[in-house]
């Protein structure tokens, strides 16, 4: 069962690069294509990076994204739909009746 691969949710000028890890989608990072590119929470600037990137260190799950990045709920809410169809993808369980 492979639940860790990179997953990625887009909205027009937006993208969350995210990780299901034990049941948590884990924020990797974020670009906004209307911001400079930065590191929270200390807002460190990151002048090599793409403008708009936004790099996590502690990799928040969604909740604290969120709380984060508030004013990019339309994000969140359709990272919220990805991680669900994820969480649920039959294809990654095990199949019935083994080990049983």
């Amino acid at each position: 069962m492979n639940r860790n691969p990179l997953h990625t949710t887009a909205i027009p000028g937006k993208l969350a690069v995210w990780q299901l890890v034990n049941r948590a989608a884990r924020i990797l990072r974020v670009q906004l294509t209307a911001e400079a590119a930065y590191r929270p929470p200390s807002l460190t600037k990151l002048p090599d990076a793409q403008p708009g990137t936004i790099i996590f260190d502690a990799y928040p799950d969604l909740v604290d994204a969120r709380e984060l990045l508030s004013e990019h709920d339309d994000m969140w809410d359709a990272v919220r739909e990805d991680y669900w169809a994820a969480l649920l993808n039959t294809a990654d369980l095990p199949s019935p009746g083994l080990g049983g």
